[in-house]
C-alpha cells in the first residue's frame, strides 16, 4: 500500500512524508474529524509481514502511551488499515537539533535549557519504567516557539525487563548506525544491563556537542570508535569553547562518565542542575533555589506600526516600516520572527495580545508607531510579554529621514538586547547599519514595495514605476534594485510583460543588486529566478539559490520560488520539503498555502490537486492563484461543475489575463464546449494587438480542442520567445496528448539542450 497524498489510514488522510527509519515511515496527515494536523508512524514495506516487526511496532505504542509530558510526543491513536499498523502521533512542528547544528554551537545557557527539558522528559519516562536508548540530536525536536519534544521511543523497553533481555552488539556491525553510535554509553556497547544514567550518557553527548559543535569521542571507523567510548580519555569542552563555564564543562563530563555509579543518577538530579545553569544562578547559592522554569524570549512577532502623521495616503510608509524592522529582526538565526504575511492582518485590529501571540506561536510582542514629519522620522515600540501583558521595554527613537536604515537597527539591536539572545559578530554587523540614503529615495523604494506586494497587474506596474524613480534618486540604493528584479519577475510570470521585455531586466537590476552587497540573499534569489525561468540554466539557478538560501535561511520566497526549480526537475518530494519550509517560515503567505496543489498536479494527480486545492480556497477564500490551479486541475479529472465554479472566481480575482484565458479555453474545450474554447482563442488574439500574450496559452486551448499541428506551430514559435512554462515542457499535462509526435520531441530536445531534463 502506498501512502501518497490522498491516502486513507481510518480517519486521517496522507498529506506529505516526514522521514524514514529503521522502525518506520513518518508521514504528515490531517485527521478527518478534528481537522488537525497529525503525525503518522508506519512500518516500513518490508516489515509489515513480519510478526516480530509489528510486536516491536505496538510495544513502541505501549511505551509511548505511558508517557504524558510536555517535552514528549505525544501517542493520539493507533490503528490498523489494510495489514497498516499505523502510531498516530502528535504533529510537532520546528527543527531537530541535528538541523539546527548546521548552522553552529548553541550559546550556554540555551544549550542548557534545551538540556533541561529533555532531561525533565527523561524523568517522566523514567518514572514510567521506559528507557529511551536511542537519545540524539535528530530525536530532540525544538518548536518555534523553543519548546523541546523528546521524539522516537522506537527504542524503548521496559526497564524491569533489561536484565533478561539486553542490547548484545557485534561490533564488526553497528557501521549501519555510527551516528548513533557516538551516543551509546559503554555499557550499551558491552550488552551489559542498562538503566536510566544510559540515558543520561546519550543526554552528557548531547549537551557536548550543542556546546562546542564537536562530540567527545570519534573515530575513522565504527570499531575505533567504540574503542574510543570504552577506553579513550574525554577533551575537556572548554579545550574546544573557551568560554565556556566551569559548571558547564563539569555538568557533560560527570554525564559522560564511563563508569554509570560516576554520572547523575537520576535525570531529576541532572534538569536540575540544567535548570540552574539556564537561568545563570550564582554556583554558591543555586544549591539552595529551587529549579523553576526561566521565561525566554525565543519568538517575535512584530504588529503594523501604526501611522501617525495624519494622512492616510503614508499608508505605504508604516507598512514599509514595518517590513523593515522585521527584516532587521530576522538577520538574528537564534531569534524567530513572524513573517510580514501573518501580521499585516492584524492591521487596524484591537485584538488582546495574549489572543494574538497565542495565534502567532510567538513569546512577545512588538507594537508600536511611526511618525514622519519633514525630513524628520520618529518609531515609538514596545516589547510585550506575550503570557503576562507585562511591558518589558518601551522607547521612542527619531533620526534623520536619511539615517532611516541605522533608526531600523537601533530599535532591532535594543529588542535583541533586550531579551538577551545570542548575536553573532556577523549579525551584530549587520543589524548597526550606518549607511545613510537619499530620503526620497527610501520613500519610493517603500511606495514601490508596498504596490507589488499586491500582485496585480495595475499594482506591478505602478510599483515598478515608484522603485525606477528610488533608483534615479539614489543609483547605489540596494534594496530598490531587489524590488526592481522582483518586479520584473512577478510581470514576467504571470505575462504582464513579454519574457524578452521581463527577465532579461530582473536579471541585470539583481546583478546589480549583488554589485552594491554581494551578502545579499534576497539579490541571489531574484537572479536565481530568471536564471531558471528565462535562460531555462537549472544548473546555475540551483547554485544561486542554494546560495541565496544560505545568506538568509529565512527567507520564505527563497524556499518557495526554489520549488519550482525542484519540480522542473522531477525533485518532487524536495519540492515538497522546500514548500513545508516557506510555510513554516511564513503560515500566511497565500502562494506557499496553495503549493498543496500545484505538486500534485506536475506529477499527474489532479485528484489529489483538487483536494489540496479545496483546502486552500476554504483558508485563502480571495487569492486568484488557486481557482488558477483549481481550474487545470478540475478540467483534468473530469469536474466539470467545479471547475465552472472555478472559472467565476478566476475571473474575478485575476481578470482576463493571457495565463487565465487558456486555462479557461482549455477547460471548455475538454469539456466539451467546443465554441466557447475557439471564442476565447478570437479572445486572445485580439488581446494580443496591444499587449503581450505569446504562443503557449494558446496552443494549451488548441491541444484540448485536438488541433495538435495548430498546437505544434504555437509551441515552436513559443519556444523562441521563450516562454517560461516551457521550462516544464516534458511534465506539463497540458501538453501530455503531443507525446511522441516528432514535431514535440524536437521541441523537448531543444528545451534540454538549453538545460531542461
Amino acid at each position: 500500500m502506498a501512502l501518497t497524498f490522498g491516502t486513507r489510514l481510518g480517519p486521517y488522510e496522507i498529506v506529505a512524508p516526514l522521514g524514514a527509519g529503521g522502525m518506520g515511515e513518518v508521514y504528515r496527515a490531517r485527521d478527518t474529524r478534528l481537522g488537525r494536523e497529525v503525525a503518522i508512524k508506519v512500518l516500513p514495506p518490508s516489515a509489515r509481514l513480519d510478526p516480530t516487526a509489528r510486536e516491536r511496532f505496538r510495544r513502541e505504542a505501549l511505551a509511548l502511551s505511558r508517557l504524558n509530558h510536555p517535552n514528549i510526543e505525544m501517542v493520539l491513536d493507533l490503528g490498523e488499515e489494510n495489514a497498516v499498523d499505523y502510531l498516530v502521533l502528535e504533529f510537532v512542528p520546528g527543527e531537530t537539533l541535528t538541523t539546527r547544528l548546521v548552522r553552529g554551537r548553541i550559546p550556554e545557557r540555551e544549550a542548557a535549557e534545551i538540556g533541561a527539558q529533555v532531561a525533565e522528559a527523561l524523568v517522566e519516562a523514567h518514572d514510567r519504567g521506559v528507557l529511551h536508548r536511542d537519545l540524539k540530536p535528530g530525536n530532540v525536536m525544538v518548536t518555534p516557539q523553543g519548546r523541546v519534544k523528546v521524539l522516537d521511543f522506537g527504542l524503548a523497553k521496559f526497564s524491569q525487563a533489561l536484565s533478561d533481555e539486553t542490547l548484545s552488539m557485534d561490533l564488526t556491525q553497528i557501521g549501519k548506525a555510527t551516528g548513533t553510535l557516538a551516543y551509546m554509553a559503554p555499557e550499551q556497547l558491552l550488552g551489559q544491563p542498562l538503566d536510566t544514567r544510559t540515558d543520561l550518557y546519550a543526554l552528557g553527548v548531547v549537551l557536548y556537542e550543542m556546546m562546542t559543535t564537536q562530540r567527545p569521542f570519534y573515530g575513522a571507523i565504527t570499531t575505533a570508535l567504540a574503542n574510543e567510548i570504552l577506553h579513550g580519555s574525554v577533551t575537556p569542552p572548554r579545550t574546544h569553547e573557551p568560554d565556556l563555564s566551569a559548571r558547564a564543562e563539569a555538568i557533560m563530563l560527570r554525564a559522560i562518565a564511563r563508569q554509570s555509579e560516576d554520572r547523575y543518577q537520576s535525570a531529576g538530579e541532572m534538569a536540575g542542575e540544567l535548570r540552574r545553569l539556564a537561568m545563570g544562578e550564582d554556583s554558591a547559592t543555586a544549591s539552595t533555589m529551587a529549579a523553576t522554569p526561566a521565561r525566554r524570549v525565543t519568538s517575535i512577532a512584530v504588529l503594523p506600526l501604526e501611522n501617525l502623521s495624519g494622512d492616510p495616503s503614508q499608508e505605504f510608509f508604516s507598512d514599509g516600516m514595518t517590513e523593515e524592522l522585521i527584516s532587521c529582526l530576522a538577520q538574528v538565526r537564534a531569534l524567530r520572527i513572524t513573517s510580514r504575511h501573518s501580521v499585516m492582518r492584524y492591521k487596524g485590529q484591537h485584538r488582546a495580545v495574549p489572543e494574538i501571540a497565542r495565534e502567532l506561536n510567538v513569546d512577545a510582542i512588538v507594537e508600536g508607531s511611526v511618525r514622519r514629519a519633514g525630513d524628520r522620522v520618529r518609531i515609538t515600540a514596545q516589547l510585550i510579554d506575550a503570557a503576562t501583558e507585562r511591558h518589558l521595554w518601551a522607547r521612542s527613537y527619531e533620526r534623520d529621514m536619511k539615517e532611516v536604515l541605522a533608526l531600523q537597527g537601533e530599535v532591532a539591536a535594543a529588542i535583541v538586547d533586550e531579551i538577551q539572545v545570542s548575536v553573532t559578530p556577523q549579525e551584530e554587523t549587520r543589524l548597526r547599519d550606518n549607511r545613510t540614503v537619499n530620503p526620497a529615495a527610501y520613500e519610493a523604494y517603500l511606495k514601490g514595495r508596498y504596490f507589488i506586494e499586491q500582485r496585480t497587474e495595475q499594482t506591478l506596474r505602478v510599483g515598478l514605476e515608484s522603485l525606477h524613480e528610488a533608483i534615479r534618486l539614489d543609483p547605489n540604493l540596494e534594496l530598490a534594485h531587489v524590488g526592481v528584479a522582483d518586479a520584473y519577475n512577478l510581470m514576467g510570470f504571470m505575462t504582464v510583460l513579454g519574457p524578452q521585455d521581463a527577465f532579461p531586466h530582473a536579471k541585470a537590476a539583481a546583478r546589480r543588486a549583488l554589485e552594491l552587497n554581494p551578502q545579499s540573499g534576497e539579490a541571489y534569489t531574484s537572479l536565481a529566478y530568471p536564471t531558471l525561468w528565462f535562460d531555462w540554466n537549472l544548473e546555475e539557478s540551483e547554485r544561486l539559490f542554494r546560495r541565496g538560501i544560505d545568506l538568509n535561511p529565512r527567507y520564505s520566497q527563497a524556499h518557495l520560488w526554489f520549488t519550482n526549480l525542484l519540480l522542473a526537475t522531477d525533485r518532487f518530494d524536495e519540492a515538497e520539503a522546500e514548500a513545508q519550509t516557506a510555510r513554516i517560515l511564513d503560515p500566511h503567505s497565500y502562494i506557499a498555502i496553495a503549493f498543496v496543489g500545484w505538486n500534485p498536479y506536475w506529477q499527474g494527480r489532479f485528484e489529489d490537486a483538487y483536494r489540496g486545492l479545496k483546502m486552500a480556497a476554504d483558508l485563502i477564500p480571495n487569492f486568484g492563484p488557486v481557482y488558477y490551479w483549481t481550474v487545470l486541475a478540475c478540467s483534468r479529472c473530469g469536474r466539470d461543475a467545479e471547475a465552472r465554479v472555478a472559472i467565476a472566481r478566476c475571473f474575478e480575482t485575476l481578470g482576463r489575463t493571457p495565463m487565465v484565458l487558456g486555462a479557461v479555453g482549455m477547460a471548455h474545450a475538454l469539456a466539451g464546449r467546443t465554441d466557447e474554447a475557439r471564442a476565447i482563442l478570437s479572445e486572445m488574439e485580439g488581446l494580443a494587438q496591444h499587449r503581450y500574450v505569446g504562443r503557449y496559452y494558446p496552443a494549451q486551448v488548441r491541444v484540448a480542442l485536438g488541433d495538435l499541428e495548430d498546437a505544434l506551430t504555437d509551441l515552436e514559435a513559443a519556444i523562441e520567445e521563450p516562454v517560461h512554462w516551457l521550462a516544464q515542457i516534458h511534465l506539463d499535462p497540458s501538453l501530455a496528448a503531443l507525446r511522441g509526435h516528432p514535431r514535440f520531441e524536437a521541441l523537448h530536445a531543444k528545451a534540454r539542450a538549453r538545460g531542461v531534463r
